[in-house]
């Protein structure tokens, strides 16, 4: 398929035309010289040609040295997609349009390679919450903070050092849901961010044979959810039944992280050992852990009432 076929296809498959348009009249009156099309072709033709075939080599090498980390219970890696690729810059650009402090406002095919951090994406995948101090320190100690730390400031992006040396570019990001705790990542110095659709994940970028590789850590009951609300919810607006799925997909985040919360809870019981068998069908524990099943409970109560009502709102065809 040659690039103006394949532009076209990509343009209709993603409903991008409008915004196409928008940023060509933007860059019309900007008397910039290059328009959209220009540039993702740019970018094609060096990912295509050339930088396609560095990241595959590069993430071969950056899984040996994943595979080392202690408290990985699975991991997987890949590649973005020319299409996902594309997608982001034109996503990204048209954002910020108007804004030329941003680096996506000038991205071309020469710099992107160095704007657009998960090129290559590490999924690091752990049976409980509670280990995610273990990859954390696994993280930090095989790409440390830069020396003079003053330079992470918020959102900025630490170039590739010099030397070559393997950093952590930006400070690592913790998503989490309403009513999580999170004083223990801010005590670590991780910046915290609400994700308003119950998103659970922890973000850390690297430089690694200078190339930026993103690196995500979730337990598994979060890699379920996310998996199934990015195949069925995200960016998948087009679909007639997008908000019936969206619906469900927050009930389920819902029972994900009550999931996440039992299955903590029965690692530090039995590490703890603290409940006792009364051997007369009750268990005695601390008043703590009796008010932590309290909490469980009524939110499972919420979770069942939103599929109840989520039932009612069904009406056969």
């Amino acid at each position: 398929m040659d690039w103006e076929e394949y532009w076209k296809c990509l343009l209709d498959k993603k409903k991008l035309k409008a915004r196409i348009e928008e940023m060509n009249q933007a860059d019309e009156v900007q008397n910039r010289s290059l328009r959209m099309a220009d540039i993702c072709h740019m970018i094609y033709d060096d990912y295509q040609n050339s930088w396609r075939e560095k990241l595959d080599k590069t993430k071969i090498e950056f899984q040996h040295l994943i595979e080392e980390f202690q408290g990985v219970h699975l991991h997987s890696s890949r590649i973005k997609t020319i299409d996902s690729l594309l997608v982001k810059v034109i996503t990204k650009r048209y954002e910020n349009l108007r804004n030329p402090q941003s680096l996506y406002y000038n991205i071309d095919g020469n710099n992107y390679k160095d704007i657009i951090t998960d090129l290559i994406g590490m999924r690091l995948i752990v049976n409980y919450r509670g280990k995610w101090e273990v990859i954390h320190q696994e993280i930090i100690r095989a790409f440390p903070y830069a020396e003079d730390r003053e330079r992470y400031e918020k959102g900025q992006l630490l170039p590739h050092e010099k030397s070559g040396k393997s950093i952590l570019v930006e400070i690592p990001k913790v998503y989490y849901a309403q009513g999580d705790v999170v004083e223990e990542f801010k005590n670590k110095g991780l910046e915290t961010k609400l994700h308003n659709k119950g998103y659970r994940s922890i973000h850390y970028t690297v430089s690694f044979l200078n190339i930026y590789i993103e690196i995500q850590v979730r337990t598994i009951y979060d890699e379920a959810w996310s998996d199934c609300d990015h195949n069925y919810v995200y960016k998948q607006d087009e679909n007639k039944s997008h908000s019936a799925l969206e619906a469900l997909s927050q009930i389920l985040c819902d029972l994900t992280n009550i999931s996440n919360d039992m299955g903590e809870n029965m690692r530090e019981i039995f590490e703890s050992e603290s409940i006792e068998d009364m051997h007369d069908g009750h268990w005695r524990t601390s008043d703590e852990l009796i008010e932590a099943f309290d909490k469980a409970m009524r939110r499972i109560n919420g979770a069942y009432h939103e599929l109840e009502s989520f039932r009612k709102c069904l009406i056969s065809k």
